[in-house]
């Protein structure tokens, strides 16, 4: 009987492993963070920061994205629906709202594109709103609507801009031009 042993190991900087989940103060710190979020065992959501901080004192318990956020929103596990990024994002784990700010772009694989400066999405409900002024893109009808206030649902296919404003337009085909 004879046996064989294979070893091999790697060497990382422990320093450089300890300051990837750092606590600082009551904070958890992430940095290069990717977050999966799953609904029935299906990839519903990825998302990824430079840096997230985890307020651990804080009764509200928030998460904080200081740099930035982007989120993928899954048709199903491996189709991408849309997609959101800003710049700052602050998620309040007990409420399951995260506030967007600064360059808020959210988009869909239809080419429907929302732009703002700052809005709430609310994980409950799977919807975005805000009472601040929007862009909305939309491919069909073929349309650039300026507004502010607005609720739309994740993928973008439901969107409805409390008060419309003036250089919003949209292009309607002619009825008439249709085949029967």
């Amino acid at each position: 009987m004879s046996s064989c042993f294979f070893m091999a190991s790697c060497e990382n900087d422990v320093d450089a492993v300890k300051a990837l989940g750092a606590r600082v103060g009551g904070i958890d710190v992430g940095k290069d963070v990717a977050i999966y979020v799953s609904n029935d065992g299906k990839l519903g959501a990825k998302l990824t920061a430079p840096l997230m901080n985890r307020y651990l004192l804080d009764s509200s318990k928030m998460i904080e994205f200081p740099q930035s956020i982007h989120v993928d929103f899954y048709k199903d596990s491996n189709q991408i629906e849309s997609q959101l990024s800003a710049k700052y994002a602050k998620y309040k784990e007990t409420e399951n709202i995260v506030f967007l700010k600064e360059d808020v772009i959210i988009f869909n694989t239809l080419g429907d594109t929302l732009w703002c400066k700052e809005m709430y999405w609310d994980q409950n409900t799977g919807k975005f709103y805000t009472e601040q002024d929007v862009v909305v893109k939309q491919h069909s009808p073929l349309a650039k609507i300026y507004g502010k206030g607005l609720e739309a649902n994740q993928n973008l296919t439901d969107i409805r801009i409390f008060k419309p404003q003036p250089n919003s337009y949209a292009i309607i085909q002619d009825s008439s031009s249709l085949n029967p």
